[in-house]
Parts: C-alpha cells; structure tokens; sequence
C-alpha cells in the first residue's frame, strides 16, 4: 500500500482493472491464480458500482488528478450504493467519513 500511495502522489498514472490488482495481490485472502478465498461476486458487484459512479471504464490509464476529479464528484448515494454490504464498511475500516477526507487529499 506505501508503494501504491507514494506513485500516486508522484502523480504516477495507473490502470483501472477489475480483477485482483496490485494491493490485492498482497492480501492474505489472495489464492493461486488471483483467486480470492473470500469470493469475487461481492467485489466485482461493488466495481461495477464504482466504475459507474465515476464515470471510468476497466482498462483506462488514468492519473490521480483525474480520478480525484471525478471522486470529488460521487455523491453520498452513490457511494453508499457501492460500498452497501461490503465487509470493510461492516466492520469500520470504511466509511463516507473517510472517503470525504481522502478525496481532498492531492492523490485522490
């Protein structure tokens, strides 16, 4: 996650995907052949989600001013629509609280 913060605040672009990614492939949920123990269904439901809240499309580059453009923009139903039955939520490690000081932040 240092890593992952550090390019984007560099300003470094990266690429919208789907499936399991760069911070996934270091969760200890994370099986041979980015396979998830916990299931996929929820998170690609949620994906999906946040791809149509913002606006963006898997496979786009994009830079972290570009996507904070656009998360500036999500609404408090939209994020509740994707973040609705998501286990970090449940469990208080998310919320719109967070989200809403994340996105002034230079790198979202």
């Amino acid at each position: 996650m240092g890593e992952v913060l550090a390019a984007l605040s560099r300003g470094e672009a990266f690429l919208l995907c789907e499936d399991c990614d760069s911070l996934c492939s270091a969760c200890p949920n994370c099986r041979p052949g980015d396979q998830c123990a916990l299931g996929t269904e929820d998170a690609a439901r949620r994906d999906a989600a946040a791809f149509a809240a913002v606006g963006l499309i898997p496979g786009q580059r994009v830079v972290p001013e570009q996507a904070g453009e656009r998360l500036r923009c999500v609404t408090e139903a939209q994020w509740k629509s994707v973040c609705e039955g998501c286990r970090w939520q449940r469990e208080g490690l998310c919320s719109w609280g967070l989200f809403q000081k994340m996105r002034k932040q230079r790198f979202v």
